[in-house]
Formats: structure tokens, sequence, C-alpha cells
């Protein structure tokens, strides 16, 4: 019988105090017996998060805490990658848990069982939303549902195949937090996290279904994602978020023309990266034209040159087919209510009606 492998899993963590007793707790409820590794990631907390990191008590586990600079969530995973591989020579399963959420208490026996069964690359599967407040999910309905799939997908599979089987569904969901990854496949694909941007897990994900050999998904909710005021899920819309999206674009095209990976099916990867250019176009057309002046002074002549190719261009196009389809729309309706109209008036029920109301229109007239 295969090995129990070791789970590590990366916490990384900003200002998150409230949060960690829940997760603590979550973690401690794991009905898995294997050996367990959670590595805490202080990113330069102002609060107590990395007093409470420290303080908090596990079982079952053997825990460590690394404090960085404020440097945004990304730094945080890469140093929590960089940590594993300097101080655990085990090979084993990476997991990504965000510090105000948590796992089911059998998330990591199933987690590990499918690895040991399937001999995996990576694994996807289900999560479901904890709301903090009613009101909140009165105001964020669609998270009901966002991380549910349409389609099944039982078989393994190469990443590429992946892929291409859940595009058509709608079902790409890059979330790292929603996936596990061998760290031997880690290492040999020599995956980062794009530092100093949002949305970096649509890029991550990507290229390692680019390497991946064995992917697997399980319809299983093992992860539960908290929505919460004030998180990237809820916040409105900032130029982070357009700045996030392009700059994935920008970085998955580099990657396509650098790396040695076969791609054997382009047009997928061309239909992400389309994704990617659309959302990033909806957030423009959200944003002021001063604040997307701020963002773009930041860029070199050459992002700037492609962002009004890919983004800005896009964004007008669908403004202007939008205000082409509302005066065709209005159009259409103005001729329906001519004929409407032209119907009524050559009706017995008008002409009647004409006849009763033209002695006090006569007066009227007067």
């Amino acid at each position: 019988m295969p090995t129990e492998p070791t789970i590590y899993t990366i916490v990384p963590g900003y200002n998150v105090e409230t949060y960690l007793d829940s997760l603590a707790q979550s973690l401690s409820n794991q009905t898995y017996s294997g050996n367990k590794v959670v590595i805490f990631i202080d990113d330069g907390s102002e609060d107590k998060t990395l007093k409470k990191m420290n303080e908090l008590s596990i079982e079952g586990f053997s825990k460590h805490v690394v404090s960085n600079s404020h440097e945004g969530v990304s730094a945080a995973r890469n140093t929590g990658l960089d940590w594993i591989k300097q101080n655990y020579s085990t090979d084993g399963v990476v997991l990504f848990l965000d510090a105000d959420d948590m796992f089911t208490n059998e998330a990591f026996e199933l987690i590990a069982q499918q690895f040991m069964n399937n001999n995996l690359d990576i694994l996807a599967f289900g999560s479901q939303p904890l709301y903090e407040s009613e009101q909140l999910k009165k105001e964020k309905p669609a998270y009901l549902s966002f991380y549910k799939r349409k389609g099944s997908y039982p078989a393994v599979m190469s990443g590429q195949e992946y892929l291409h089987a859940v595009l058509p569904n709608g079902d790409f969901r890059p979330n790292v937090c929603h996936q596990a990854f061998s760290l031997s496949f880690l290492k040999s694909a020599q995956l980062r996290f794009c530092n100093g941007i949002i949305h970096e897990d649509n890029l991550f994900s990507f290229e390692a279904l680019l390497h991946a050999s064995k992917v697997k998904f399980i319809a299983n909710e093992i992860y539960i994602r908290r929505v919460r005021p004030n998180s990237i899920m809820t916040k409105t819309a900032s130029t982070a978020n357009l700045d996030g999206y392009f700059k994935c674009a920008l970085k998955a095209l580099d990657y396509l023309y650098k790396s040695t990976v076969v791609v054997r099916r382009i047009d997928d990867c061309a239909s992400v990266i389309d994704m990617w250019l659309s959302s990033a176009s909806d957030y423009y057309s959200a944003l002021d034209a001063s604040e997307i002046s701020e963002l773009l002074a930041l860029y070199a002549p050459e992002e700037q040159i492609l962002f009004y190719e890919l983004v800005e261009q896009r964004a007008r196009y669908t403004r202007n087919r939008e205000s082409e389809l509302q005066a065709a729309r209005n159009a259409a309706y103005h001729d329906a209510e001519n004929v409407t109209k032209a119907k009524f008036e050559s009706s017995i029920s008008f002409k009647i009606g004409r006849a009763i109301t033209a002695i006090p229109r006569a007066l009227l007239r007067r």
C-alpha cells in the first residue's frame, strides 16, 4: 500500500488575527493520521496576527511561523514554498489555505487518498461558501453557486486535457486554495506566484495545468470559503483588479513564448487569456479615467501600448457595440409601437371611442 503523504499547508495572512482560531480548529479537527505540517506566513501585519500565529496550538501538526515584510499574498506563498523546499526533503502534498478560510474535517484524508490512489500532480476539489452575515448573502448571492462545476470530470487526465474539458462548461476555477499539488511536481515545474498583483491564482493554475501529467477533480466541497466584507472577493472595482488581469495575460503570453512545455491546444490557452483580458476590459469600463491614467503612468511604454491594444480598444468596442444594440432595440420597439398604434387606430373600438369623445374634445378646443 502507498505511504501516506506528508501534507504541507501554507497559510499567508495580513491583519487576520480575528480568524486564526477558527482556522486552527479546522486543522486540529482533521481526521487524517499522516504527517501534517503547517507554515504560517505573516505578511507584515499591523495587528496581533504574528503574535497569534506563534501562540496557536494545532493538534497533530508541526507548526512553523515565518515573518515577512508586507509584500502581498504572492510573495507570502512563495516564501512558504521556499521554506518547505529548504527545510523538508520528504515529498508530499502542498495545500494553500487563506487565513480567513477553513477545511472540513475529512478534507486531508480525502486528498491524501486521491494522491495515494492516483499518483497525482494536481487534485482540484469543491468549495462551499460561509457568509459572515445574512446581509452579505443578500448582497453577494453569486457565491452560493460560484464554485460549483456544471460538468463532471471523474477521470485522471493531463492538465491540458483537463483544461480542454472544463473550459466549454465555464468550469475553470483557478483558485489555488481549491487545489492540492504534489511537492515534487511544483519543484520540477519550477512554479512561482507572480509578485505584486492580485488574481495571481489565475496565472499559477494556468501554468501548472500546462505542465501537469495527472490531474483529477472531485466534487466534494471540502474547502470552506469565507465571504466577508473588505476582501478581494467583495471589494468594489479598483485598478488592482484591472492590473491583475492584464498582467496575468501578459505574463501568460511571455510564459508560452519562453517555456519549453509542449502546448497541444493553443486555442485553449487563447481562450483563458481572452477571459482575463475581457475581465480587465470590464474593470476598465467601471473605473474613472483619472484612476486608469494613474495606473498607466506606472507601466513601461511597451506595456502601455499593449494595454491600449488589448484592453482599452476592447472596452471601447464593447461600449460602442452596446450602444448600437441599444439603438437597434429602441428602433425595434418604436417600429412595434407604431404598428400596434396603427392597428388600434383602425379598430372599431378606437372609432367608437373617437365618436364618444368628439363633443368634449370640440369644447376643449374653444
